[in-house]
Protein backbone atom coordinates (compact mmCIF):
# COMPACT_ATOMS: atom_id res chain seq x y z
CA UNK A 1 0.00 0.00 0.00
CA UNK A 2 1.17 3.29 -0.79
CA UNK A 3 -0.75 6.67 -1.07
CA UNK A 4 -0.51 10.71 -0.74
CA UNK A 5 -2.10 12.91 0.86
CA UNK A 6 -2.32 16.40 1.76
CA UNK A 7 -1.39 17.37 5.26
CA UNK A 8 -5.36 19.03 5.95
CA UNK A 9 -6.69 16.66 3.58
CA UNK A 10 -5.65 14.00 6.34
CA UNK A 11 -5.86 15.65 9.61
CA UNK A 12 -9.43 16.24 9.20
CA UNK A 13 -10.68 12.44 8.93
CA UNK A 14 -8.09 11.71 11.92
CA UNK A 15 -9.46 14.00 13.98
CA UNK A 16 -12.49 12.56 14.20
CA UNK A 17 -11.33 8.90 14.26
CA UNK A 18 -8.75 10.42 17.24
CA UNK A 19 -11.82 11.17 19.47
CA UNK A 20 -13.34 7.82 18.73
CA UNK A 21 -10.46 5.64 19.84
CA UNK A 22 -9.05 5.13 22.84
CA UNK A 23 -5.69 5.96 23.82
CA UNK A 24 -5.31 3.08 26.50
CA UNK A 25 -6.91 0.19 25.50
CA UNK A 26 -6.67 -3.61 27.45
CA UNK A 27 -7.04 -4.78 23.30
CA UNK A 28 -3.85 -3.45 21.44
CA UNK A 29 -5.77 -3.55 18.05
CA UNK A 30 -8.33 -1.34 19.38
CA UNK A 31 -6.08 1.77 19.54
CA UNK A 32 -5.32 1.32 15.88
CA UNK A 33 -7.07 2.83 12.73
CA UNK A 34 -7.45 0.91 9.70
CA UNK A 35 -6.49 2.69 6.58
CA UNK A 36 -7.73 1.14 3.79
CA UNK A 37 -6.89 2.09 0.25
CA UNK A 38 -9.24 1.79 -3.34
CA UNK A 39 -8.49 3.58 -7.09
CA UNK A 40 -8.73 7.08 -5.53
CA UNK A 41 -9.32 7.16 -1.89
CA UNK A 42 -8.58 6.35 1.29
CA UNK A 43 -10.91 4.46 4.40
CA UNK A 44 -10.15 5.19 7.61
CA UNK A 45 -11.93 2.86 10.38
CA UNK A 46 -11.66 3.57 14.42
CA UNK A 47 -13.65 1.79 17.04
CA UNK A 48 -13.85 1.60 20.69
CA UNK A 49 -16.78 -1.65 20.74
CA UNK A 50 -19.85 0.80 21.32
CA UNK A 51 -19.39 3.45 18.64
CA UNK A 52 -17.60 2.93 15.07
CA UNK A 53 -16.94 5.48 12.73
CA UNK A 54 -15.89 5.35 8.84
CA UNK A 55 -14.50 8.32 7.03
CA UNK A 56 -13.51 8.78 3.29
CA UNK A 57 -10.95 11.16 1.59
CA UNK A 58 -9.53 11.75 -1.63
CA UNK A 59 -5.98 10.82 -2.19
CA UNK A 60 -3.45 9.87 -4.54
CA UNK A 61 -2.86 5.88 -4.67
CA UNK A 62 0.11 4.39 -5.90
CA UNK A 63 -0.39 1.17 -4.98
CA UNK A 64 -3.59 -0.75 -3.11
CA UNK A 65 -3.73 -2.11 0.51
CA UNK A 66 -5.05 -1.71 4.29
CA UNK A 67 -3.10 -1.63 7.46
CA UNK A 68 -3.77 -0.58 10.90
CA UNK A 69 -1.70 2.09 12.57
CA UNK A 70 -1.93 3.85 16.14
CA UNK A 71 -3.98 6.12 16.18
CA UNK A 72 -3.45 8.66 18.31
CA UNK A 73 0.56 8.61 16.96
CA UNK A 74 0.05 9.11 13.64
CA UNK A 75 -2.56 11.76 14.50
CA UNK A 76 0.33 13.88 16.41
CA UNK A 77 2.42 12.56 13.40
CA UNK A 78 0.09 14.57 11.04
CA UNK A 79 -0.50 17.60 13.31
CA UNK A 80 2.77 18.55 13.85
CA UNK A 81 3.89 18.74 10.46
CA UNK A 82 3.56 22.03 8.25
CA UNK A 83 0.80 22.86 7.05
CA UNK A 84 0.38 22.01 3.32
CA UNK A 85 2.49 19.44 3.35
CA UNK A 86 2.48 16.02 1.31
CA UNK A 87 2.09 13.18 3.22
CA UNK A 88 3.35 10.00 1.36
CA UNK A 89 1.97 6.82 3.50
CA UNK A 90 4.20 3.32 2.44
CA UNK A 91 3.32 -0.01 3.74
CA UNK A 92 7.38 -1.60 4.42
CA UNK A 93 7.00 -5.25 5.53
CA UNK A 94 5.68 -5.07 8.79
CA UNK A 95 6.23 -1.23 9.28
CA UNK A 96 4.54 1.84 7.34
CA UNK A 97 6.68 4.86 6.34
CA UNK A 98 4.94 8.14 7.10
CA UNK A 99 6.89 10.71 5.42
CA UNK A 100 6.42 14.53 4.39
CA UNK A 101 9.69 16.61 3.01
CA UNK A 102 12.24 15.98 5.51
CA UNK A 103 10.41 14.43 8.14
CA UNK A 104 10.11 10.91 8.19
CA UNK A 105 8.73 8.35 10.65
CA UNK A 106 8.41 4.61 10.56
CA UNK A 107 5.83 3.60 12.47
CA UNK A 108 4.57 -0.27 13.89
CA UNK A 109 1.78 -1.98 12.94
CA UNK A 110 -0.82 -4.86 14.17
CA UNK A 111 -2.54 -7.56 11.97
CA UNK A 112 -5.83 -6.29 9.70
CA UNK A 113 -7.09 -9.85 10.28
CA UNK A 114 -7.24 -8.79 14.54
CA UNK A 115 -8.98 -5.41 13.48
CA UNK A 116 -12.51 -6.47 14.65
CA UNK A 117 -15.89 -6.46 12.23
CA UNK A 118 -17.87 -4.02 12.23
CA UNK A 119 -21.48 -5.49 12.97
CA UNK A 120 -24.12 -4.00 10.30
CA UNK A 121 -27.13 -2.52 12.07
CA UNK A 122 -30.06 -4.13 11.93
CA UNK A 123 -32.62 -3.30 8.99
CA UNK A 124 -34.91 0.05 10.86
CA UNK A 125 -36.08 3.34 10.75
CA UNK A 126 -34.89 5.22 7.90
CA UNK A 127 -35.34 9.10 7.32
CA UNK A 128 -33.58 12.73 6.62
CA UNK A 129 -32.99 15.49 8.56
CA UNK A 130 -31.23 18.51 7.98
CA UNK A 131 -27.70 18.94 9.35
CA UNK A 132 -28.53 21.80 10.91
CA UNK A 133 -31.86 21.07 12.78
CA UNK A 134 -29.74 17.81 14.31
CA UNK A 135 -27.08 20.26 15.46
CA UNK A 136 -29.68 22.63 17.20
CA UNK A 137 -31.11 19.56 19.15
CA UNK A 138 -28.18 18.77 20.10
CA UNK A 139 -26.63 22.14 21.39
CA UNK A 140 -29.92 22.93 23.48
CA UNK A 141 -29.96 19.64 25.05
CA UNK A 142 -26.07 17.94 25.31
CA UNK A 143 -25.29 20.71 28.32
CA UNK A 144 -28.06 19.20 30.53
CA UNK A 145 -26.66 15.24 30.03
CA UNK A 146 -25.83 13.78 33.38
CA UNK A 147 -22.47 12.42 34.27
CA UNK A 148 -23.50 10.14 36.90
CA UNK A 149 -22.64 6.65 35.97
CA UNK A 150 -25.38 5.01 38.46
CA UNK A 151 -28.19 6.69 36.52
CA UNK A 152 -26.64 5.33 33.31
CA UNK A 153 -30.50 5.95 31.56
CA UNK A 154 -29.96 9.52 31.89
CA UNK A 155 -26.14 9.53 30.11
CA UNK A 156 -27.51 10.21 26.70
CA UNK A 157 -29.97 12.34 24.44
CA UNK A 158 -33.54 11.00 24.04
CA UNK A 159 -34.73 11.11 20.98
CA UNK A 160 -38.45 9.95 20.67
CA UNK A 161 -41.75 11.20 18.47
CA UNK A 162 -44.28 12.76 21.62
CA UNK A 163 -47.72 11.67 21.88
CA UNK A 164 -50.38 12.36 21.02
CA UNK A 165 -49.47 15.20 18.30
CA UNK A 166 -46.64 12.66 16.43
CA UNK A 167 -45.83 15.97 14.77
CA UNK A 168 -42.62 16.49 16.20
CA UNK A 169 -38.53 15.15 16.57
CA UNK A 170 -38.10 16.01 20.17
CA UNK A 171 -34.37 16.11 22.03
CA UNK A 172 -34.84 15.73 25.92
CA UNK A 173 -31.70 15.37 28.36
CA UNK A 174 -31.86 15.79 32.30
CA UNK A 175 -29.41 15.38 34.93
CA UNK A 176 -31.99 15.64 37.49
CA UNK A 177 -30.82 19.15 38.86
CA UNK A 178 -32.16 20.80 35.31
CA UNK A 179 -33.76 19.14 32.28
CA UNK A 180 -33.44 20.52 28.39
CA UNK A 181 -36.20 20.09 25.51
CA UNK A 182 -36.01 21.27 21.86
CA UNK A 183 -38.09 20.00 19.18
CA UNK A 184 -37.97 20.08 15.05
CA UNK A 185 -40.72 19.69 12.92
CA UNK A 186 -40.89 15.42 12.53
CA UNK A 187 -38.60 14.33 9.41
CA UNK A 188 -40.59 12.21 6.57
CA UNK A 189 -40.03 9.00 7.30
CA UNK A 190 -39.42 9.52 10.75
CA UNK A 191 -43.34 8.38 12.08
CA UNK A 192 -42.23 5.24 12.98
CA UNK A 193 -39.00 5.77 14.97
CA UNK A 194 -38.96 4.54 18.37
CA UNK A 195 -37.87 6.16 21.51
CA UNK A 196 -34.00 5.93 21.69
CA UNK A 197 -31.13 7.10 24.61
CA UNK A 198 -28.07 8.23 22.35
CA UNK A 199 -24.63 8.09 24.60
CA UNK A 200 -22.72 11.26 25.51
CA UNK A 201 -20.03 10.03 23.80
CA UNK A 202 -21.70 9.48 20.24
CA UNK A 203 -23.42 13.04 20.63
CA UNK A 204 -20.34 14.97 20.85
CA UNK A 205 -18.97 12.80 17.97
CA UNK A 206 -22.31 13.38 15.77
CA UNK A 207 -22.04 17.48 16.99
CA UNK A 208 -18.57 17.46 15.08
CA UNK A 209 -19.39 15.89 12.05
CA UNK A 210 -22.80 18.39 11.79
CA UNK A 211 -20.24 21.04 11.53
CA UNK A 212 -18.98 19.99 8.23
CA UNK A 213 -22.06 18.70 6.28
CA UNK A 214 -24.76 20.97 4.51
CA UNK A 215 -27.76 19.35 3.73
CA UNK A 216 -28.90 16.23 4.53
CA UNK A 217 -28.26 13.19 7.42
CA UNK A 218 -29.51 10.25 6.56
CA UNK A 219 -30.16 8.22 10.09
CA UNK A 220 -31.20 4.40 10.70
CA UNK A 221 -32.56 3.18 13.58
CA UNK A 222 -32.94 -0.10 14.85
CA UNK A 223 -33.67 -1.05 18.62
CA UNK A 224 -30.49 -1.38 19.60
CA UNK A 225 -28.06 1.08 17.60
CA UNK A 226 -28.14 3.88 15.27
CA UNK A 227 -26.38 5.06 12.29
CA UNK A 228 -25.63 8.78 10.81
CA UNK A 229 -24.46 8.59 7.26
CA UNK A 230 -22.70 11.81 6.29
CA UNK A 231 -21.32 12.55 2.69
CA UNK A 232 -17.74 11.59 3.76
CA UNK A 233 -18.53 9.70 7.60
CA UNK A 234 -20.65 7.23 8.64
CA UNK A 235 -20.68 6.93 12.20
CA UNK A 236 -22.70 3.55 13.80
CA UNK A 237 -23.69 3.31 17.86
CA UNK A 238 -25.19 1.49 20.00
CA UNK A 239 -27.87 2.71 22.03
CA UNK A 240 -28.07 3.05 25.80
CA UNK A 241 -30.18 0.15 27.03
CA UNK A 242 -32.51 1.48 29.41
CA UNK A 243 -36.05 3.82 29.57
CA UNK A 244 -35.72 7.26 30.05
CA UNK A 245 -38.13 8.21 33.01
CA UNK A 246 -41.06 10.29 32.22
CA UNK A 247 -39.53 13.97 32.49
CA UNK A 248 -42.70 15.46 31.46
CA UNK A 249 -44.00 15.07 35.11
CA UNK A 250 -41.27 17.84 36.19
CA UNK A 251 -42.14 20.29 33.23
CA UNK A 252 -44.24 23.14 35.39
CA UNK A 253 -47.71 23.76 34.44
CA UNK A 254 -48.72 26.35 36.45
CA UNK A 255 -46.05 28.86 36.77
CA UNK A 256 -47.54 32.19 36.85
CA UNK A 257 -44.87 34.46 37.52
CA UNK A 258 -43.50 35.76 34.49
CA UNK A 259 -40.21 37.52 34.22
CA UNK A 260 -39.07 38.85 31.57
CA UNK A 261 -35.49 40.14 31.39
CA UNK A 262 -32.29 40.91 28.46
CA UNK A 263 -30.78 37.62 28.56
CA UNK A 264 -26.83 39.51 27.78
CA UNK A 265 -27.61 41.75 30.69
CA UNK A 266 -28.98 38.45 33.06
CA UNK A 267 -25.83 36.36 31.99
CA UNK A 268 -23.47 39.46 32.52
CA UNK A 269 -24.79 39.95 35.81
CA UNK A 270 -24.89 36.44 37.04
CA UNK A 271 -21.21 35.88 36.12
CA UNK A 272 -20.21 38.91 37.60
CA UNK A 273 -21.77 38.25 40.91
CA UNK A 274 -20.83 34.33 40.82
CA UNK A 275 -17.13 35.39 41.25
CA UNK A 276 -17.37 34.88 45.20
CA UNK A 277 -19.54 32.16 45.30
CA UNK A 278 -18.35 29.17 46.76
CA UNK A 279 -17.20 26.61 43.59
CA UNK A 280 -19.04 23.54 44.83
CA UNK A 281 -22.57 25.39 45.48
CA UNK A 282 -22.22 28.49 42.88
CA UNK A 283 -25.25 29.28 44.84
CA UNK A 284 -27.25 32.74 43.22
CA UNK A 285 -30.22 34.21 45.14
CA UNK A 286 -33.12 36.14 42.74
CA UNK A 287 -34.72 38.28 45.03
CA UNK A 288 -38.02 39.85 43.02
CA UNK A 289 -40.15 43.01 43.17
CA UNK A 290 -42.17 45.10 40.81
CA UNK A 291 -40.03 45.42 37.66
CA UNK A 292 -36.56 44.88 40.04
CA UNK A 293 -34.43 41.95 39.84
CA UNK A 294 -31.47 41.51 42.82
CA UNK A 295 -28.79 39.11 42.28
CA UNK A 296 -27.37 38.22 45.38
CA UNK A 297 -24.11 36.31 46.65
CA UNK A 298 -22.71 35.18 50.13
CA UNK A 299 -20.18 33.36 50.49
CA UNK A 300 -18.84 33.10 54.13
CA UNK A 301 -15.07 32.70 52.75
CA UNK A 302 -14.95 35.18 49.63
CA UNK A 303 -17.25 38.00 50.19
CA UNK A 304 -20.18 39.15 49.08
CA UNK A 305 -22.00 40.31 45.74
CA UNK A 306 -25.40 41.75 44.52
CA UNK A 307 -26.63 43.85 41.35
CA UNK A 308 -30.15 45.06 40.37
CA UNK A 309 -31.68 44.60 37.02
CA UNK A 310 -34.50 46.79 35.54
CA UNK A 311 -36.92 43.87 34.04
CA UNK A 312 -40.33 43.15 33.04
CA UNK A 313 -41.88 41.62 36.33
CA UNK A 314 -45.81 42.65 37.71
CA UNK A 315 -46.26 39.66 40.36
CA UNK A 316 -45.22 39.12 44.55
CA UNK A 317 -42.53 39.88 45.47
CA UNK A 318 -40.59 36.14 45.15
CA UNK A 319 -36.85 34.52 46.35
CA UNK A 320 -35.23 31.86 45.23
CA UNK A 321 -31.92 30.57 44.60
CA UNK A 322 -30.24 28.37 41.72
CA UNK A 323 -27.19 27.31 40.94
CA UNK A 324 -25.58 30.01 38.65
CA UNK A 325 -23.84 27.97 36.78
CA UNK A 326 -26.81 26.06 35.67
CA UNK A 327 -28.27 29.27 35.04
CA UNK A 328 -25.29 30.47 32.84
CA UNK A 329 -25.64 26.63 30.61
CA UNK A 330 -29.05 27.74 30.23
CA UNK A 331 -29.05 31.14 29.01
CA UNK A 332 -26.24 30.52 26.74
CA UNK A 333 -28.54 28.63 24.77
CA UNK A 334 -31.07 31.64 24.22
CA UNK A 335 -31.02 32.87 20.95
CA UNK A 336 -33.55 35.82 21.34
CA UNK A 337 -32.78 38.85 23.13
CA UNK A 338 -34.71 38.19 26.05
CA UNK A 339 -35.38 35.56 28.23
CA UNK A 340 -38.48 34.07 29.68
CA UNK A 341 -38.60 32.44 33.18
CA UNK A 342 -41.64 30.91 34.66
CA UNK A 343 -42.08 31.12 38.22
CA UNK A 344 -44.31 29.90 41.13
CA UNK A 345 -42.90 29.97 44.83
CA UNK A 346 -38.98 30.09 45.78
CA UNK A 347 -39.15 25.33 46.90
CA UNK A 348 -40.55 24.82 42.57
CA UNK A 349 -38.78 24.25 39.44
CA UNK A 350 -38.64 27.49 37.02
CA UNK A 351 -39.69 27.40 33.70
CA UNK A 352 -37.03 28.70 31.04
CA UNK A 353 -38.17 29.61 27.65
CA UNK A 354 -36.75 31.27 24.22
CA UNK A 355 -39.46 33.44 22.42
CA UNK A 356 -37.08 33.29 19.74
CA UNK A 357 -37.01 29.29 19.43
CA UNK A 358 -40.43 27.18 19.73
CA UNK A 359 -40.34 23.70 21.21
CA UNK A 360 -37.18 24.95 23.04
CA UNK A 361 -37.81 24.98 27.20
CA UNK A 362 -35.42 24.37 30.06
CA UNK A 363 -36.12 23.11 33.62
CA UNK A 364 -34.13 24.30 36.54
CA UNK A 365 -34.55 22.75 40.32
CA UNK A 366 -34.23 25.92 42.51
CA UNK A 367 -31.56 25.70 45.67
CA UNK A 368 -31.40 26.79 49.15
CA UNK A 369 -29.81 30.03 49.67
Amino acid sequence: MIFSIDRNALLKPLGHIYSVVERRNTIPILSNVLIETNSSKVSFTGTDMDMDIIEVTNCVVFSQGKVTLAAHTLYDIVRKLQDGAEIKIELLDLNVQVSAGKSKFILPTLSVDDFPVMTEIEKGNEFFIESVDLASLIDNTKFAISSEETRYYLNGIFFHVPEPSRDKLRAVATDGHRLAQAEIPLPDGAEAMPGIILPRKAVGEIRKLTDGTDGKIKIIISNTKAKFIFPNSVLTTKLIDGSFPDYQRVIPKENLNKLVVLNSDFSKAIDRVSTVSMEKSRAVKLSLNKNLLSLNVNSHDLGNASEDLEVDYNYDNLDIGFNAKYLLDIASQIQGKEIEILLSDSASPALITDPDQDGVIFVLMPMRV
